[in-house]
């Protein structure tokens, strides 16, 4: 491809013989090859619901239930434990060197409505099953975790749809689960049908983009491809090849290396390696590790993009309550003949790996599988008549309005193109005909597999620490403002002045802030503006007088958080004024006209006590 900028936009030739010029977002024109890499069956808490600065367990904002309870304590009749009499079940970690070949819950379409129960997300041991609670931490999982905090991890990602593998991948590729033929709609991993709905390498062709799929013959059944009509009845050759051949991922690794690869790639895994329960996350982690060095020791690795999700959490718990698309987008139930939503699903892991998303950032803003398709448009761009080159045409309304393009996590004003330091991974086990055999080998161990502590429970163990935020979206976590002049904004320890102090780089690199400089964003006003409360003194919030800005009781003073992606900076804007909050000379907090000199780091933290 070839990149020619122009004003605040950027004009992209595409590579093929029909390719034509399209208008990307500015900042776009330096992705040049794009990766998409997905796993199996594992929600976010199960893998990061104990990571730092992310939404995970100790999040403030976690819905509260019907009995009083928060969505942590999860109703279990099984329990002998309660409080507020309702016997209930926390998340608690699978333990012992068998501990990464626990399965959890079903991932089938029932007990995933059932779990998360039309949106209220409060029947997880009963709808599913009591090991759908288990989760795994950094001990456990060290390069998932050390791969999330070299680059930026999204913890607002869901999957599409609230059933299996299969719908939520044909939905990643394809932007829908219905269709033709007669409007079917996929709720299983059913295969007798032949999908009769465009897939987006279709439009990719169509405007001119190479692309290429990765696979070995052991592919797990993941390519989705494979399951719709066009390529099965597709005429053998290149075309075809591109999709359903099985060129190998070792081609992968040499193509990311020598810099010949297409500038679009999907990678499907193999079985063992694809940390669907109970295939282990080493394993997997021994794939990602292969797939990540390739592309970071490739030639082209200042102009790539690797994103690494999930397909779905496997029958997981996941704590955040999924946002659930109104009655009118429901379809019908084929197991009870009822009317159900088609999404969204608990949140997944999402990680991505470029030069423009370095440093260990959490990307917030509301995402799914649709989002990858819509980042996909955006990078090919549009046509002159503002039309998609490459439109991904059957991504639903309500999912085209309500998760982002993910193109914010991403600051293409500031690369890092330095190599991290990540941990290895040993090789998975192959058996004597050369076949993968992590699994079976992780279940030859003698450690019982860990299950539910009942009468032992103890609420799980969060790292202390934060991470700079990407994305307009702070619910969930705990804030740190930090002005670009140093300065961050704290609360006296009385609770009575809002006051500000030089924060000391040490602090900031090792993630440290005090508990004083903590603030939560109280939703209010039209669901994107917020009262800023202080952590430790509840009652107090940032407040404007006239042109003063001090602590108050939460009366309702309301601020949007705009979200600039270049130099990945926030704005704080006072709603009623339209100015911005400012730390200047002399530490004097004020609000400004001019935002150009109001910049913040806003940063997610996350606090053991």
């Amino acid at each position: 491809m070839k990149i020619v900028s122009i004003a605040t936009a950027c004009v992209l030739v595409l590579a093929g013989v029909d390719a034509a010029k399209t208008t990307q977002l500015p900042g776009l024109e330096k992705i040049k090859h794009v990766v998409y890499f997905m796993q199996e069956n594992r929600s976010f808490d199960n893998y990061y619901g104990t990571m730092p600065g992310v939404k995970g367990f100790a999040d403030p904002d976690v819905g509260i239930q019907k009995n009083g309870l928060n969505l942590f304590y999860q109703p279990d009749s099984k329990s002998p434990d309660k409080k507020n009499g309702t016997s209930y079940l926390l998340p608690y970690n699978f333990k012992g060197n068998r501990a990464g070949c626990t399965p959890g819950g079903s991932n089938g379409w029932s007990p995933n409505h059932a779990a998360v129960n039309n949106g209220l997300n409060d029947n997880w041991p009963q709808g599913n099953a009591p090991a759908s609670m288990g989760y795994l931490t950094r001990s456990q999982i060290p390069y998932h975790f050390a791969l999330a905090e070299a680059f930026t991890i999204c913890d607002s990602y869901h999957q599409s749809v609230i059933a299996s593998t299969n719908p939520n991948r044909v939905h990643w590729i394809s932007g829908s689960v219905q269709g033709p033929p007669n409007d079917y709609v996929l709720e299983d991993n059913t295969e007798s049908v032949d999908l009769g709905w465009e897939t987006y390498p279709e439009a990719l062709t169509k405007a001119g983009v190479e692309w290429q799929l990765y696979q070995d013959k052991d592919n797990f059944d993941d390519n989705p491809l494979a399951w719709f009509g066009y390529w099965r009845k597709l005429e053998d050759g290149p075309e075809k090849q591109k999709g359903l051949g099985y060129l190998g991922l070792q081609t992968f690794y040499d193509q990311a290396k020598n810099g010949t690869l297409p500038p679009f790639s999907i990678i499907v895994g193999p079985t063992e390696l694809s940390e669907h329960p109970s295939n282990t996350p080493a394993a997997g982690a021994w794939l990602q590790e292969q797939v990540v060095n390739a592309v970071m020791n490739g030639k082209n690795w200042k102009d790539t993009a690797l994103f690494i999700n999930y397909d779905e959490s496997g029958g997981f718990y996941d704590h955040v309550q999924p946002k659930i698309a109104p009655s009118n987008k429901f379809v019908k139930d084929k197991f009870n003949g009822k009317m159900a939503p088609l999404g969204l699903g608990p949140r997944v892991p999402m990680v991505i790996v470029s030069p423009y998303t370095r440093g260990g950032h959490v990307y917030s803003d509301l995402s799914d599988h649709s989002s990858t398709l819509k980042f996909m448009e955006e990078w090919v761009g549009k046509n002159e008549n503002g039309s998609y080159a490459a439109p991904a045409k059957n991504i639903d309304s309500w999912y085209r309005e309500t998760t982002s393009n993910l193109v914010n996590a991403f600051d293409f004003d500031k690369p890092d193109f330095s190599i991290p330091k990540l941990p290895t991974n040993p090789k998975p086990a192959v058996d004597s005909s050369g076949n993968w055999d992590p699994t079976e080998m992780c279940e030859k161990l003698t450690d019982p597999k860990s299950t539910p502590p009942y009468g032992k429970q103890v609420f799980p163990q969060v790292e202390s620490g934060s991470k700079k935020l990407r994305g307009s979206n702070p619910e969930g976590r705990r804030l740190a403002f930090i002005h670009s002049n140093g300065k961050n904004l704290e609360v006296a320890s009385t609770g009575r002045k809002l006051m500000t102090r030089r924060l000391h780089k040490r602090d900031l690199n090792k993630g440290v802030l005090d508990p004083n400089t903590h603030f939560k964003a109280v939703t209010s006003g039209n669901g994107k503006q917020y009262m800023i409360q202080s952590i430790n003194h509840p009652s107090q919030c940032i407040d404007v007088w006239g042109t003063e800005v001090l602590l108050n009781e939460c009366k309702g003073t309301l601020w949007e958080l705009d979200y600039h992606s270049a130099d990945s900076h926030h704005h704080l804007k006072h709603v009623g004024t339209g100015m911005y909050l400012n730390i200047g000379k002399g530490n004097k907090i004020s609000l400004v006209k001019n935002h150009h000199d109001a910049h913040f780091s806003v940063h997610s933290v996350t606090a053991s006590s």
